[in-house]
């Protein structure tokens, strides 16, 4: 009897070392990078590019950067996710619309020449580009636990694991080749699970991790977008970007036609005043 419980005690050793021991560790990750989809061929600009001239209001446009195998989200969802950045963007008073541009555009070809396509296609001044960086770590067995039952010893091995998260939203001027402005959103989290629901608890975690680097950019857009709002307002002697308007936009301000009318009326009222008197 005391050897069958030594060989069954050496026993759940045994397996919860191969398990603790034995696992998989490893890295995966899931993204789209901006800087290969504008330069695919690696030859990043060495020359200074030329100021960007915007025409306002500006009539923008916006899409995610492909993805070679798109195993991340459903097209529902990035729908849904676009038209959520769209939103931040239709209420300033410097853009005159905004469109989704399906991804289909830009799969077909890459680079500044892609952009300069749908630029043509959709009356473009300049595009909205999301990408994404989703590294996920895993330990599995790690958390293994032996029980000794009556009928024998189980072994439960678990999984711990890391999900970091970025989303990153760059504004490009697709005449000059410049990126306007940027905002980026950022997540991070870890947890541990059995090997049985690892897969579920990955998708949940995962997910988790893109709606909140999402929030986090939404809130940082709104930042950006009023500082950029900013800039083409001051106009600083050192400020790259030239500033025309469309025909029939003031930018926000009173046009001078309706302040020198104004004037008048102050006038012509001052004036009746004083006859009175």
């Amino acid at each position: 009897m005391r050897l069958r419980f030594g060989l069954l005690t050496f026993l759940i050793i045994f397996l919860s070392s191969c398990a603790i021991y034995g696992g998989y560790t490893g890295k995966h990750s899931r993204s789209t990078s901006l800087v290969q989809f504008l330069y695919p061929d690696g030859d990043l600009p060495m020359q200074d590019l030329p100021n960007p001239v915007l025409n306002l209001p500006l009539k923008v446009g916006l899409a995610f950067v492909p993805a070679s195998r798109d195993l991340v989200f459903s097209q529902s969802y990035k729908t849904q996710m676009l038209e959520d950045i769209k939103s931040a963007f239709e209420s300033r008073v410097y853009i005159d619309e905004i469109t989704v541009i399906p991804e289909i555009y830009l799969r077909q070809e890459s680079g500044f020449n892609a952009l300069e396509q749908i630029k043509r296609l959709y009356s473009l001044d300049v595009i909205a580009l999301v990408s994404y960086d989703q590294t996920t770590y895993r330990d599995d067995n790690v958390l293994s636990l032996s029980y000794l039952t009556v009928v024998g010893a189980y072994i439960f091995p678990g999984t711990s694991y890391e999900v970091n998260t970025l989303i990153d939203l760059a504004v490009i001027d697709i005449e000059s080749h410049s990126i306007l402005f940027r905002s980026a959103g950022t997540s991070g989290g870890k947890g541990a699970t059995t090997l049985v629901g690892k897969n579920r608890a990955f998708r949940k975690k995962q997910s988790g991790g893109f709606e909140q680097a999402m929030q986090q950019m939404h809130y940082n857009l709104q930042v950006e977008l009023g500082k950029f709002e900013q800039r083409l307002r001051e106009r600083k002697p050192n400020e790259k970007i030239q500033v025309k308007h469309r025909q029939g936009y003031s930018g926000g301000s009173i046009p001078l036609s309706l302040l020198l009318l104004l004037a008048m009326l102050s006038l012509v009222k001052k004036a009746h005043a004083r006859k009175k008197y």
